[in-house]
């Protein structure tokens, strides 16, 4: 970390303010931790995010190209530090291709790639999925004190992680109230609208217009909207008109009841 740079942590928590989604906080994520491992070793380093559920691993998040084209081999293959760092929920270092006997068709594509060292890091996410960071450098510069300090950023960006996906999950869960009531509201007020018409119960005038509905095959909140909007003097309904008719048996009650035009 250079003189005046934020912490690694700030830096999180800044990602968290502005991400716009959880993309957005991935993404940055994976800028920040390229950063951070650069300048500690001086060198450049690439960083990509694998995200894995049950058999199927793919990177969500990478800091540059060169990352995504590292961290895809060592899916396409099954093997490497990222792929063992997920399996064994620890870091995993490949500290140079030219004397690591682990894995020699993996270490032959990093050489054509011109990557000597991958360094993989678990984070923990959650029960049903796992990820890690995974960084990729042109030369053997993961040392021990690197080693021993990026798990302690992992865990930082796991709880980053975990807060931005329960964030995600309120959002949704907020979207999907929402669109319930702007459904309900319509059909809350044609039912009260038919209640009134024909001095039912609220579950009666649920019957009449469930009937009408499935009589003009037209959804319920559209045809209670299309009921609103044509009783408040609006522009008339497009493919079904409401009429006002008579409930057998029921003295003075009328039916609201759609007819296909």
């Amino acid at each position: 970390m250079t003189p005046g740079q934020p912490s690694p942590i700030v830096e999180l928590q800044n990602l968290l303010i502005s991400a716009e989604s959880v993309e957005d906080f991935l993404s940055g994520l994976s800028g920040v931790a390229a950063t951070t491992l650069s300048g500690r070793t001086r060198s450049t380093i690439d960083c990509g995010i694998t995200f894995q559920e049950g058999s199927r691993r793919v990177t969500v998040a990478r800091s540059s190209p060169r990352a995504v084209r590292l961290d895809q081999i060592g899916q396409r293959m099954g093997q490497g530090p990222c792929v063992e760092a997920l399996r064994t929920l620890a870091p995993v270092l490949l500290e140079d291709v030219w004397s690591d006997p682990r894995w020699p068709s993996y270490r032959q594509e990093l050489v054509s790639q011109n990557c000597r060292s991958v360094l993989g890091v678990p984070l923990q996410i959650g029960k049903d999925s796992t990820a890690a960071l995974n960084f990729f450098a042109s030369g053997p510069v993961f040392d021990d004190q690197t080693i021993q300090e990026t798990p302690a950023f992992a865990d930082a960006a796991s709880q980053a992680i975990r807060l931005v996906m329960k964030i995600k999950a309120a959002q949704d869960t907020a979207g999907e109230l929402r669109s319930a009531l702007q459904s309900q509201t319509p059909v809350s007020i044609a039912c009260g609208i038919i209640m009134a018409q024909n001095r039912c119960s609220q579950n009666e005038a649920m019957t009449i217009l469930t009937n009408a509905s499935q009589a003009i095959d037209k959804t319920l909140p559209d045809l209670a909207k299309g009921i609103v909007t044509h009783l408040s003097g609006e522009t008339p309904l497009p493919s079904s008109k409401v009429e006002v008719m008579p409930i057998p048996g029921r003295r003075g009650a009328r039916s609201t009841q759609a007819h296909p035009t």
